[in-house]
């Protein structure tokens, strides 16, 4: 039975991707008894981030000349934890996950490895040849399946091209005992040192381990030595993208260093009637944070960043269950608000001319922020093609997640001055991946309130 769906909630023009590839779908199983890391009971707190994220405010008054980073840097970025060692309900659907993976740009998926599992390898070889690796963590210190040198083995032997990185145990400061720390330091060092042993998988990330409900940072220590990157977990439980996020950074810092810092679970859940202290996000609330989720992390340099997950199971119509539902599918594949904006996202970042500007250049562009409110965001990204696109976005919540109210922030006036005549498009992706106007301009003015939009600058 398909989950109840809040489709009152979303817009009727809100673009929609292809539908899923038919086919009946199998019973669903179970996962581990709980999601951890995340925002936990609601603070009272504003609903702004915390104040070290001022550093991120856009400058008004000041011209800026800037090439801005690689679009490849934010395309490459989304991932998706997905289930790939069995065949069991969804998970067997491969069909359905490759289509719903591209869909949304998706270049990896998170996915726990099994020795012993043929149909696990051949389905990471299968995605691999499809565009999309899987960060692979490596089980925990318990090791009940195989040891950390005979995974890097089954890694070099069977799938060394579908592995993006391979990633520590899973929030053992929570599953483990009282030497959970210990355990954990001698079980990365051991992915650590066969990873860099073998002439197949050196060259392959090791990922630090994620450490669950935000705590255990400092007993477990600086380990920067046994990861090249380090790793958080993160759920923001309603509260605006961006929440807790610096903390959190600030926090994993203790354990790697200055080493780069991914995120590999993160998302909402959209169970309305779980009565427990995750807080419950409405569908439609996700949809118009999830974009602005990835930019949030873009500009903080984090890499990579993974939704849990790719969808809801098992099903649980009565939504009671915050587990069964924190999918960007619902159980019967209908997509989600916050598949479709991220869908939109990758149609609008990829979409192709037919003429273009200076083909691969990395020319700079120059514009300044006439005027914009004090929490506008923005990230600047070069297209190959010679076009640029700036995202625009406010730190502002539309959601009460205390209350379960919907918040409806005033909207603010952002005035951009390009200094020359441009071709600007304007695009939402929480509403649509088609442009909303296009305009000869040298100066651009646009209403922001809570959600994100993208403009596209070309030359004349």
């Amino acid at each position: 039975m398909a989950v109840t769906r809040a489709s009152d909630n979303l817009s009727p023009d809100l673009d929609r991707p292809d539908p899923a590839p038919s086919d009946d779908s199998l019973g669903g199983i179970s996962r581990r008894a709980s999601l951890t890391g995340m925002a936990g009971v609601a603070a009272a707190t504003p609903f702004m981030t915390d104040a070290a994220s001022d550093s991120l405010r856009v400058p008004i008054g000041s011209r800026r000349d800037t090439s801005g980073r690689p679009i490849s840097a934010l395309t490459g970025m989304l991932g998706v934890c997905t289930v790939t060692s069995t065949t069991s309900g969804p998970w067997g659907q491969h069909d359905k996950i490759l289509w719903a993976l591209k869909t949304i740009g998706a270049s990896f998926i998170r996915s726990e490895i099994y020795a012993g599992n043929k149909g696990q390898v051949a389905w990471l070889n299968q995605l691999a040849a499809n565009g999309v690796r899987t960060n692979m963590i490596m089980q925990d210190p318990a090791m009940k399946n195989a040891t950390p040198e005979q995974l890097v083995n089954l890694i070099a032997s069977s799938m060394p091209n579908a592995c993006h990185s391979m990633e520590g145990a899973n929030e053992w400061n929570l599953d483990g005992g009282s030497n959970w720390a210990s355990e954990l330091r001698n079980h990365q060092t051991r992915i650590w040192n066969a990873a860099k042993a073998n002439p197949l998988t050196r060259s392959k990330p090791v990922v630090g381990p994620a450490l669950g409900m935000r705590k255990g940072y400092e007993e477990f220590g600086n380990q920067s030595a046994i990861m090249d990157w380090g790793n958080i977990h993160l759920y923001t439980g309603g509260f605006v993208p961006g929440y807790r996020t610096d903390d959190v950074i600030a926090e994993e810092r203790r354990v790697c260093g200055s080493k780069p810092i991914i995120l590999t679970e993160t998302g909402w859940h959209n169970a309305k009637n779980y009565k427990g202290t995750h807080n419950y996000t409405p569908e439609d609330v996700a949809g118009v944070y999830s974009p602005r989720l990835l930019l949030e992390y873009f500009v903080r340099n984090v890499p990579k960043m993974s939704i849990y997950e790719i969808i809801d199971e098992p099903a649980n119509p009565g939504m009671t269950d915050h587990e069964a539902h924190f999918g960007l599918l619902r159980t019967d594949w209908s997509p989600k608000p916050a598949f479709v904006s991220l869908a939109n996202l990758n149609v609008i970042m990829n979409r192709q001319y037919r003429t273009s500007g200076r083909a691969g250049a990395r020319g700079r562009l120059s514009f300044k922020f006439n005027s914009g409110p004090s929490d506008l965001r923005s990230a600047l990204v070069a297209r190959n093609d010679g076009r640029y696109q700036l995202f625009l976005w406010r730190n502002v919540a539309i959601y009460d997640p205390n209350k379960r109210s919907y918040l409806n922030p005033a909207p603010a006036t952002v005035s951009i001055n390009w200094y020359t005549t441009r071709n600007v498009k304007r695009f939402a992706p929480s509403s649509s991946a088609n442009a909303l106007e296009s305009k000869l301009t040298s100066v651009s003015t646009l209403s922001l309130k809570g959600e994100m939009q993208v403009l596209e600058i070309a030359p004349v």
